[in-house]
């Protein structure tokens, strides 16, 4: 307020000193100056988020004040429109007032299950838990923040909030090196019968990945890992990574039968 009146008086000082060097063409460059001030106090305003505190946003419940906001992350979204999914006694209504990160993941919308701790996620929650931040961004309005876990008074992060955004993009990051080896290294094929037992295979699209060779299933082994998954091996391919051949294997079937399974 106090800064917005400064400027105006400011304003109004060249103003009278226009006035006296150019006349009548002053009236334009004025008018212009007020503009760059009206449009900067609006833009500051549009983006100026507010802060709330768990007591503040509880209110938002639909009854207290007539808009429904949740938090995730501690970021607060305006999710009345989807007033039928959020609305009082409505089946989302538990994430409605309050932050309850966790509960995207676990499911649990027991009141006493409600809670923003996510930091002990594992990289398959934690992407999860990023899907429903971008469909929230994506889909709602971000009218502020929670001050708390995830942002302090100020608005800024909270050590534990940048901890969980470095998990999150770690999470992301895994989840495409994890593509990456299985374009190389392609699932098996795998079904069990009853009398012959659990059979694997290869072909031009098992695991999903097409391609142009089908390859031999092989054990492959994590680095410093005892357990191993089923892979596809393309001849080209059979000096890269920890691999071992199944027993009984028929090259000219791309198949195996697993003993035991």
């Amino acid at each position: 307020m106090w800064i917005m009146f400064i400027k105006i008086i400011f304003i109004s000082i060249i103003a009278i000193i226009l006035s006296f060097y150019y006349g009548d063409k002053s009236t334009d460059i004025i008018s212009s100056l007020f503009s760059v001030v009206v449009s900067s106090k609006t833009l500051s305003n549009s983006t100026t988020r507010k802060l709330f505190t768990k007591k503040q946003l509880k209110l938002y419940n639909g009854v207290d004040k007539p808009e429904l906001y949740i938090s995730i992350l501690g970021r607060i979204f305006d999710v009345t429109r989807g007033i039928k999914h959020y609305g009082p006694n409505q089946q989302y209504n538990i994430f409605v007032g309050r932050d309850a990160s966790r509960c995207f993941v676990t499911g649990k919308f027991n009141i006493d299950d409600i809670s923003d701790e996510v930091a002990d996620f594992g990289n398959d929650d934690l992407r999860s838990l990023n899907y429903w931040l971008n469909f929230y961004k994506k889909e709602y309005k971000i009218v502020g923040k929670l001050i708390g876990r995830y942002f302090d008074n100020n608005g800024n992060q909270t050590p534990y909030g940048r901890a969980v955004k470095m998990m999150l993009k770690e999470a992301e990051r895994e989840k495409e090196k994890d593509h990456l080896e299985k374009v190389k290294f392609p699932p098996c094929n795998v079904e069990w019968n009853v009398e012959t037992g659990t059979r694997i295979w290869c072909s031009k699209k098992s695991g999903g990945i097409e391609r142009d060779w089908s390859g031999m299933p092989y054990q492959l082994y994590e680095p410093g890992s005892k357990t191993y998954r089923c892979a596809c091996i393309n001849e080209h391919n059979e000096k890269l990574g920890s691999i071992k051949e199944y027993e009984d294997c028929d090259k000219s079937t791309f198949s195996c039968f697993i003993k035991g399974s």
